[in-house]
């Protein structure tokens, strides 16, 4: 039995007329009437005893009419339940995205700490390139990475401006100092994010405006941070990473950081979309999220 033939039928028991019916569901009197017959046929039983103007029930379309009022209030029920759940965050898939290359690390631990308080909420964590877009398209429910603050359709806050800092091997002849120039830069392969990573265009875009010798400086271009993170350990070359990496560096690796005189920086915010409406859960994670630089 489809509902629609259902709620056909209970709209007839109100009204007792297939005019007024079919006017209030804004569908043609025929319509109707193909519909109660089909609901006959499948039931096979005369619902109602066809009087014009003054249709009654049959003791079948009684029993139907009593069963299907309760069968849509607890439809109704299920759907207002559901909506609370969801709204108070309860039980809930949150979508988060990133368009920054290094908080695999960071996130970890937040959501190992967010579960315990909130174990039926389940988490998709995702790197995006076009953050921004799947952000307004309301793919994702939270962004955390670099946003503009001009776009009216996104409302963000700025949690974190953070330099990018050199990342070099201990066995380079750099490594010693306390911060490096550009000149120096010019004298080493420099390792960069691929196209992919989002972070490549911060760095490019310094590179292009402060010092565009540079551009003919890059050797290897990597997707990941950590294969990046492994070329310097092998000193073969060195790599523009953000400074919040220094603390979370693995144990195996031979890498330090040395300040970039007037180097790139990067500024992280926290968005969602503007028409979108947050629960408790929401705000919570949101509120995690401020601190996990």
């Amino acid at each position: 039995m489809k509902l629609k033939h259902l709620d056909y039928f209970l709209a007839l028991c109100k009204n007792k007329s297939f005019t007024k019916t079919s006017e209030e569901l804004g569908i043609s009197q025929p319509y109707l009437s193909t519909h109660i017959r089909e609901l006959e046929q499948e039931l096979n039983a005369q619902l109602i005893t066809r009087d014009y103007g003054n249709n009654t029930l049959t003791p079948e379309g009684m029993v139907l009419k009593k069963r299907g009022e309760n069968i849509f209030h607890e439809f109704e029920m299920a759907i207002d339940e559901i909506n609370q759940l969801v709204h108070s965050g309860e039980t809930a898939l949150i979508r988060i995205g990133t368009n920054l290359a290094d908080t695999d690390y960071l996130m970890a631990k937040l959501l190992t700490d967010f579960h315990t308080n909130y174990p039926s909420v389940s988490i998709d964590y995702c790197y995006y390139n076009n953050l921004e877009e799947v952000l307004e398209k309301g793919e994702i429910d939270i962004a955390i990475g670099i946003l503009s603050e001009t776009n009216p359709k996104i409302m963000s806050d700025l949690i974190l401006s953070e330099s990018y800092v050199l990342f070099i091997s201990n066995n380079n002849k750099f490594s010693d100092l306390d911060e490096v120039s550009a000149e120096h830069l010019l004298q080493i392969p420099l390792i960069n994010y691929s196209n992919q990573i989002y972070e490549k265009i911060v760095i490019d875009s310094w590179i292009e405006t402060a010092h565009p010798k540079l551009k003919y400086n890059h050797h290897y271009e990597l997707p990941s941070t950590i294969s990046i993170l492994n070329l310097v350990d092998q000193d073969f070359g060195v790599a523009l990473l953000p400074y919040s990496l220094t603390d979370s560096l693995p144990n195996y690796l031979n890498v330090n950081s040395v300040e970039i005189i007037d180097g790139p920086f990067r500024n992280i915010s926290i968005g969602y979309a503007s028409s979108f409406t947050r629960s408790k859960t929401h705000d919570y994670l949101i509120k995690q999220l401020q601190f996990i630089f």
